[in-house]
């Protein structure tokens, strides 16, 4: 079984193109671009199926992320693949 969750997440475009890489994370800052990204829930883990591959997260984000991925789908999982890297 495969579902797809699309989730949409806020980052800072300077530091994503110029600085550290891309941190995205669920909540709105003002200043931050937005994009929606897609995920699929196959083989036991959330894997990042669009967009540029996140670099990592800051502070809860990544926890922040599953819970938006795994709410409404009855899945408890905490393995994420963003594009190749296990976050």
């Amino acid at each position: 079984m495969v579902l797809v969750k699309i989730i949409t997440l806020y980052y800072d475009s300077y530091e994503k193109n110029f600085g550290d890489g891309f941190y995205p994370q669920t909540t709105f800052v003002q200043g931050y671009e937005s994009i929606n990204m897609e995920f699929k829930f196959t083989d036991g883990f959330w894997k990042q199926s669009s967009g540029d591959p996140i670099t990592g997260f800051d502070g809860n984000e990544r926890k922040n992320v599953l819970n938006l991925l795994n709410h409404h789908n009855y899945i408890s999982n905490n393995i994420l693949d963003t594009l190749g890297y296990l976050i």
